[in-house]
């Protein structure tokens, strides 16, 4: 009887409870309380407590704040409150970073949520596209957010018409700029490339950089993100504004 009435209740688990959980939309009783103590015990735990080495590095924060602009701020935030695009769509809704609550982790908390990402969460672990010291940059870069003290990048926005261009049915450019929008190339370098200042890559078409990464603040992707056909038409895309002087700052 007792082994029936397990399996009764791993189907009922099976067939009721996990469907409902994935339409789950609203807290319960306490579980954002115990969804915020779970993540700060294992981010503890296993983050440890080294502190960055790089909080005090200016040029760290510049190379922080491109790598949050491109991969966090599209949740997150410009100002990292939360208020990002998809932020306040998904469930749980992304952390705001200027509360208390995420003020009070350490940068080793912060370093390892990042890298490793949280599951049944929203957010994603950057650990194969970024290097642990751009990940470092990100969370100086983030302190800066609870501050005040940040400076938000205004990168330009895609039109309908760019993003209508970007067909993976018709020629090598229009399927590079489909990958380009796809991979969120586009919320660091602008539509065209034409993002301000270092972020513009008109007039420097470096695909080489997409496989490796730098130390900007520029993740790599792997060829399980882009293969090399991909890679191909990407660049093809590229070299459409590669002519094209940078913008201004």
């Amino acid at each position: 009887m007792a082994a029936v009435g397990a399996v009764a209740a791993l189907v009922l688990v099976l067939v009721v409870a996990l469907p409902l959980a994935l339409t789950h939309r609203q807290d319960l009783p306490l579980e954002r309380f115990y969804g915020d103590a779970a993540v700060s015990l294992v981010s503890r735990v296993l983050g440890g407590d080294a502190p960055n080495p790089l909080a005090n590095d200016s040029r760290a924060i510049t190379t922080g704040r491109t790598a949050y602009t491109g991969s966090c701020a599209v949740c997150h935030g410009a100002k990292g409150d939360g208020h990002g695009v998809f932020g306040p769509t998904t469930y749980p809704d992304a952390t705001d970073f200027t509360t208390d609550t995420a003020k009070s982790k350490t940068d080793a908390q912060l370093f390892w949520i990042v890298k490793n990402g949280l599951g049944f969460t929203a957010m994603p672990a950057f650990g194969t596209q970024y290097k642990d010291a751009d990940i470092w940059a990100m969370v100086a870069y983030i302190r800066h957010l609870q501050r005040g003290s940040a400076s938000a990048l205004a990168i330009p926005e895609p039109t309908l018409a760019q993003l209508a261009a970007a067909d993976p049915s018709v020629s090598r450019q229009t399927r590079g700029a489909a990958i380009y929008f796809a991979l969120g190339c586009h919320l660091c370098h602008g539509p065209e490339g034409d993002a301000p200042g270092d972020l513009s890559i008109r007039g420097r078409i470096e695909t080489e950089i997409v496989r490796k990464g730098d130390d900007r603040g520029m993740p790599a992707y792997g060829k399980e993100l882009i293969s090399d056909a991909d890679l191909a038409d990407l660049e093809a895309y590229l070299l459409r504004f590669a002519a094209v002087p940078s913008s201004p700052d």
